[in-house]
């Protein structure tokens, strides 16, 4: 896919997240305030996404590739680590909740996604900042 492509499909992305927390928040009538902190911490992640993509699109301009084959290989080997750790901590989780249930404490489904997701961007972060700044000896 070409990078300019990418760049407006990440664009796209957010800009649907900040379109269907907006119908949340109508929907709910002010109800509750949940609705109105989870939009405001997505239109602060649409604000980061939107300097990154505008930075991504200075580069492309001015001739930047992406990426090239190091970052390439450092974000799979990133992406490959963090999958199999996740997997494994999603797992060992698991088995944490269902012991849990057993003894009556019953912990929602939405704050279980979102520990497990947690946990997983942060791994992921993890693991590319530590090859990032290992480098190509990562690699061997």
């Amino acid at each position: 896919m070409e990078e300019k492509a990418k760049i407006w499909m990440m664009a796209g992305v957010s800009a649907l997240v900040l379109l269907v927390g907006a119908m949340m928040i109508v929907l709910t009538d002010g109800a509750n305030t949940w609705p109105i902190i989870a939009f405001l911490v997505v239109a602060l992640l649409a604000v980061v996404a939107l300097f990154i993509v505008s930075r991504a699109m200075k580069d492309v301009r001015s001739g930047i590739p992406l990426q090239d084959e190091r970052s390439r290989a450092l974000r799979g080997r990133a992406s490959h680590f963090s999958f199999y750790t996740s997997l494994y901590l999603t797992l060992m989780l698991a088995v944490v909740f269902i012991a849990l249930e057993d003894r009556g404490i019953l912990i929602p489904n939405s704050e279980l996604l979102f520990v497990v997701v947690a946990i997983m961007g942060s791994i992921h972060i993890a693991f590319s900042t530590y090859y990032n700044r290992k480098g190509m000896k990562a690699l061997e």
